[in-house]
């Protein structure tokens, strides 16, 4: 595995499914079809001690992953990974879509209305069902941030190799919070 601050969080442990020491893994991706293809994690437990394992068996059901590991015959074997985080390279997930990104890869880019006005950078994507981003302003003499659900109609441009996002400065919206 590669260094912590390069691994994607799969998602954490939230119980187990019958008696092969399958897991159950809430996705920390609203795409999780993207982990499907995942052979190798670190297990970060709950006390913060990290362990690898080999992925031998990974589904999708009803939004849940299901993730078996090799060494890992029953349930008893892996009881102590509850609430444990799982995490992989990046470079085993499933290549992204168009007009899809990682959150790590939208927050420090700057924001501009669609006329060009400098709005402020991302600090930070809320996901909350929907994600929202979070936008300190150019305006350093203005506190709090402003918030724009990341919807196609109000952020209708993303570049990342230029740095940039676009959204629609509709009345009221890019009002700080």
């Amino acid at each position: 595995m590669t260094d912590s601050q390069d691994l994607f969080s799969v998602g954490k442990v939230v119980g187990f499914h019958g008696l092969a020491g399958e897991l159950k893994v809430r996705p920390s991706t609203n795409s999780p079809t993207l982990l499907l293809s995942i052979e190798q994690v670190s297990i970060r437990l709950a006390s913060g001690q990290e362990l690898s394992g080999e992925v031998a068996n990974v589904r999708l059901d009803k939004r849940l992953l299901f993730v078996s590991l090799a060494g890992y015959k029953d349930r008893t074997a892996v009881e102590f990974l509850m609430d444990a985080e799982l995490l992989v390279d990046k470079d085993q997930l499933e290549p992204l879509e168009t007009d899809e990104w990682w959150v790590t890869d939208l927050v420090g880019l700057e924001v501009y209305t669609t006329t060009g006005e400098l709005v402020g950078a991302v600090v930070s994507i809320i996901d909350g069902g929907n994600q929202v981003l979070e936008i300190k302003s150019k305006d350093r003499l203005v506190d709090g941030t402003i918030l724009v659900p990341f919807v196609k109609d109000l952020v209708p441009k993303v570049d990342i190799r230029a740095g940039r996002i676009e959204v629609v400065a509709l009345p009221g919206l890019l009002e700080p919070q």
